[in-house]
Formats: C-alpha cells, sequence, structure tokens
C-alpha cells in the first residue's frame, strides 16, 4: 500500500484500545511470571517475559534516540545516549 496519513482521531481511538490491552496484560505480571518463558510455535521461547518487556522497551528508547539524532542534528544540545547492548541486560527480579 502507499504511504497515507490516517485521521488524527482514528489513530488516538487505536493507541488507547492498545494501550489499554497493554495495560490490563502488564497488570497482571509478577515477579515469578516475569521470569518464565512465553511459547510460539510449539516452542518455548529463549527469552523470559522479564527480558522481552526490557527489550521491548529498549527498542521503543532505540527509536526516540533516532528522533534525538534529528534533534542533534537541528543543534539541540545534552541528549541522552544510546541504552547498548541487551544480551548483558536479562531480567532479575529483586530478592525479597
Amino acid at each position: 500500500q502507499p504511504a497515507s496519513t490516517p485521521p488524527l482521531d482514528e489513530m488516538w481511538a487505536t493507541w488507547r484500545t492498545v494501550t489499554q490491552a497493554a495495560d490490563q496484560f502488564l497488570d497482571t505480571l509478577t515477579s515469578e511470571k516475569l521470569q518464565t518463558h512465553m511459547e510460539w510455535e510449539g516452542e518455548l521461547l529463549q527469552e523470559s517475559i522479564g527480558t522481552l518487556l526490557l527489550r521491548n522497551l529498549y527498542h521503543y528508547w532505540f527509536h526516540t534516540g533516532e528522533a534525538h539524532a534529528i534533534r542533534q542534528m537541528l543543534g539541540h544540545r545534552d541528549l541522552p545516549q544510546f541504552v547498548g547492548d541487551m544480551s548483558q541486560a536479562l531480567y532479575q527480579p529483586n530478592p525479597d
């Protein structure tokens, strides 16, 4: 499909629907559940739910970093740095 610009009110409604569903899932997470693994096509994923959540957050931050790179090219100063290698940032629950 060619690129398009959907109506803003439609995108806000979609954003609210998606974030509401995500919030409902996130509210169910416990330290124990974050250490479990999701299944895909009959196989357990290698990374735990906690690590996948961190990966998703860092991926989001990466794209924020791309936007900051543009800001830097436009002359903005004191922008944050990229997060780094995820392989050493595995989810580890706090011991209670």
